[in-house]
């Protein structure tokens, strides 16, 4: 007996002891971060803003791949399988990482059991854009025409919360409008430039490019208070849909099982770019907010999402598919 509790001390020990070497080798290879939606979208944007600054900290190179489809599930899957050593990270969102278990009868992996929580990268608020040819120059008046046409509009999802976005003002004004569903918001935008869509809940860093060059009428933005880098631009609330608060998210995972100190030094990295001066006026821009925390406050805050997706979903009458 004596032998044996030796025995398990001493692979304890060594289990300990190999961890912690390998912390101290990290990274001694390129770091892999896998995006789950197109290039040119606004996750796409954000990986490859602090990859570049991490890698500098880091001393090795971090390669963005994108891995689009079915929600981000696809590129969720991947990470999930791969080998738990810091090497392959998924960027994830409240798509990949709290909505989609609402949406989906069968994932191909569990958020929860899956992955480790690094860091919040930013909340991201959304913005409902227009063509400019629609007669409707502010949310009344929006509301007002849709209702006049039940479901002659449609409108383009690139993720969940374009999704859950625009479900949520469907249910809340009381109107009916088709969805139009893509892999990504790059090839929804270009349908909406094009005349071929009506309207679009998405990112702002994707359209404001458009709303500058009046390709594109702003008409609300989704979070309770206005965004600062768009102050002109009334939150849905002001617009006459008092109840009406919306943000998204996205962030850092590893996979299940990888070394606590690896996670804590990628913590450590990411955590120190977005605090960055260049990272405030670059999020800026975006029309997002960095919101930096520890694994544990991140994997809590995954947790409470979660939940609130379920309630948001449910609420906005989204059915698994």
């Amino acid at each position: 007996m004596r032998f044996t509790k030796w025995a398990m001390l001493a692979c304890l020990s060594l289990g300990v002891a190999a961890q912690a070497a390998a912390a101290n080798e990290y990274p001694s290879r390129s770091v892999h971060l896998v995006v789950p939606f197109p290039a040119g979208s606004t996750t796409d944007a954000m990986a490859r803003f602090l990859g570049e600054r991490v890698a500098k900290a880091l001393g090795q190179s971090v390669i963005v791949e994108n891995k689009a489809g079915a929600q981000g599930s696809i590129a969720a899957s991947e990470v999930s399988r791969a080998a738990a050593d810091g090497y392959t990270l998924l960027v994830g969102t409240n798509s990949t990482q709290s909505a989609n278990v609402h949406l989906f009868k069968k994932l191909p992996y569990d958020p929860a059991r899956d992955f480790a929580a690094i860091t919040q990268f930013t909340m991201n608020p959304l913005i409902l854009v227009v063509r400019p040819d629609l007669p409707a120059q502010d949310v009344e008046q929006f509301l007002a025409y849709a209702k006049a046409n039940p479901g002659k509009l449609n409108y383009g999802t690139g993720n969940t919360g374009s999704l859950a976005a625009a479900q949520m003002l469907k249910s809340m004004a009381g109107i009916q409008a088709m969805e139009v569903p893509y892999a990504g918001t790059p090839q929804a935008i270009t349908d909406l430039l094009a005349g071929r869509l009506d309207f679009m809940i998405t990112d702002i860093s994707v359209t404001r490019p458009y709303i500058e060059a009046g390709k594109l009428r702003a008409l609300a933005v989704t979070p309770r208070e206005r965004v600062v880098s768009l102050p002109d631009i009334p939150t849905f609330a002001e617009a006459g849909l008092p109840d009406y608060e919306f943000v998204a998210w996205g962030g850092l995972f590893a996979p299940s099982g990888t070394p606590a100190p690896v996670v804590d030094r990628l913590n450590q990295v990411f955590v120190q770019a977005l605090q960055s001066d260049e990272a405030a006026a670059f999020f800026a821009k975006q029309g997002q907010q960095a919101a930096p925390r520890t694994p544990q406050d991140f994997a809590d805050y995954v947790v409470a999402q979660t939940d609130l997706w379920g309630e948001l979903l449910a609420a906005a009458g989204q059915k698994k598919q």
